[in-house]
């Protein structure tokens, strides 16, 4: 009865030790995930501004809708705090509220907010286009992290499970 309750005790240990390892693999996973739909997000934002017009606050709640589908986003978080901040401070609240980025990330999200709906229309799509540059340096630097820090952290959350397992027997 005393082994059967230690194996089961080990097995739960190295279960445990290898879900943290993944769940801290899946970050770098869900970084590469949101620049990479925040670079979406901003592509259907440049048609829109381009050929509609529509204003911001719809704009943003349909890229709400198509890109993320309805899930919390950047997006819907400023639609639902313009009332109350404006759209510049909406957008930084939102942007901060994002636990997948960096700080890098959020400021060059942010920075594209500062002159979001203070332009004329040339000025934005503009500003659009230097931000998806900036995002594409960020995604390229975020899927080297990927590719070096994923294994990684999978392998290493297995193997100190496995290593607390050997001590503990």
């Amino acid at each position: 009865m005393l082994g059967v309750l230690k194996i089961f005790l080990l097995i739960l240990i190295l279960g445990i030790c290898t879900s943290i390892g993944i769940l801290k693999a899946k970050a770098y996973e869900n970084r590469v995930v949101e620049l990479k739909k925040m670079k979406n997000a901003l592509g259907v934002l440049k048609s829109k501004m381009e050929f509609t017009y529509e204003p911001i606050k719809d704009i943003f709640l349909e890229i709400s809708k198509i890109v993320f589908l309805k899930e919390v986003n950047v997006f819907l978080e400023t639609v639902n705090g313009m009332e109350a901040y404006g759209l510049t401070e909406s957008w930084n609240r939102a942007v901060e509220k994002n636990v997948n980025l960096n700080d890098e990330d959020k400021s060059t999200i942010k920075m594209f907010g500062k002159l979001l709906g203070k332009t004329d229309k040339a000025g934005q799509i503009n500003e659009i286009n230097v931000t998806n540059q900036l995002i594409d340096s960020l995604i390229d630097k975020a899927e080297r992290e990927k590719n070096k820090n994923y294994k990684l952290f999978r392998t290493l959350g297995s193997v100190v499970g496995i290593g607390i397992c050997i001590i503990l027997i």
